[in-house]
């Protein structure tokens, strides 16, 4: 089967309520491959991307993607609630344990040979600086000329996993079946359509440098998790955490992170709105972190003091 069969798999995504419902749980064009071998359609991601072209220009397009609303103004730039604490969130916290994995397939050794000191010291420069522009552009340019390599590792900008792109190997049916009833819980909690954006595991020395995912505008919903509930070198606490340049004031903010941590902030397109944000996890612990694109009322649902 080729693109013909992936055409007709994606005829019954538009048609299949059960399939869009699993859809909203994917991130990665790897999974779409390995739902359509579940529903005994087999094809490659050459023939899903010319599939996906021939289907759009023919008329056909899914409705499963959210639509973004108008940005509304904001005080805050981010919201941080603890998981026990947020009354109706009691089946999210238990699927947690579910969706943190550490594929087999992820080669570690080629891992920790590509950490790069230089980049991890880039979090620590703000977007706003007159040099930042340049080394922006030298880490991202290295970016997509190994990415278009195909070379495991090679993202610059990138030192962690994606969970989402490990889909042949035995934890992967368990745990996107995970992944399903989190979607399922979360749009029951936020009454309204809620689908993943990422599904991310920074193991020890690990980051992700400056970004703002302005193609993607709107509230983004984390969840962050840790194998440990605190790591310490000599005694001394160590955290991972997270940073962000506020787009007016432009001052950097740093957020020193904790186990089941739920954090929200906006995506902006507009140019003197971006969120600029970056990761950082120096400790010996592994953190799990797992994105949502949420609706624009979320905060309804939020005791916000």
């Amino acid at each position: 089967m080729t693109i013909e069969a992936c055409t007709t798999f994606l005829h019954e995504l538009v048609t299949s309520d059960e399939i869009k419902q699993q859809m909203k749980a994917m991130t990665d064009t790897k999974e779409v491959i390995s739902l359509g071998k579940r529903h005994g359609f087999t094809f490659d991601t050459q023939e899903f991307i010319a599939a996906s072209r021939a289907f759009s220009e023919g008329g056909f397009v899914s409705s499963t993607a959210p639509q973004v609303k108008q940005a509304t103004n904001s005080a805050f730039y981010h919201y941080e609630f603890d998981m026990q604490q947020i009354p109706g969130f009691e089946q999210v916290t238990e699927e947690l344990h579910n969706l943190k994995i550490k594929p087999p397939t992820v080669d570690m050794n080629l891992y920790r040979e590509s950490f790069n000191e230089d980049d991890l010291q880039f979090t620590s420069m703000s977007p706003a600086a007159p040099q930042f522009g340049r080394r922006y552009a030298e880490v991202m340019q290295s970016h997509w000329q190994n990415s278009l390599a195909g070379r495991d590792f090679s993202r610059r900008d990138f030192h962690l996993i994606n969970l989402d792109q490990h889909t042949e190997h035995a934890l992967y049916d368990q745990y996107f079946q995970a992944k399903a009833r989190i979607i399922a819980r979360l749009e029951d909690f936020f009454a309204s359509e809620v689908r993943f954006s990422g599904s991310l595991w920074y193991p020890p020395l690990s980051y992700r440098l400056w970004h703002t995912n302005e193609t993607q505008a709107g509230w983004r919903m984390y969840i962050i998790d840790f194998d440990e509930p605190t790591a310490t070198s000599h005694g001394i606490p160590e955290t991972s955490f997270f940073r962000y340049m506020n787009p007016q004031t432009k001052e950097i903010v740093t957020l020193e992170e904790r186990p089941q941590l739920v954090r929200f902030f906006k995506i902006e397109q507009e140019k003197d709105k971006l969120f600029w944000h970056c990761i950082v996890n120096s400790t010996s612990r592994n953190r799990w972190s797992f994105g949502f694109a949420v609706p624009e009322n979320w905060i309804d649902r939020f005791p916000i003091c």
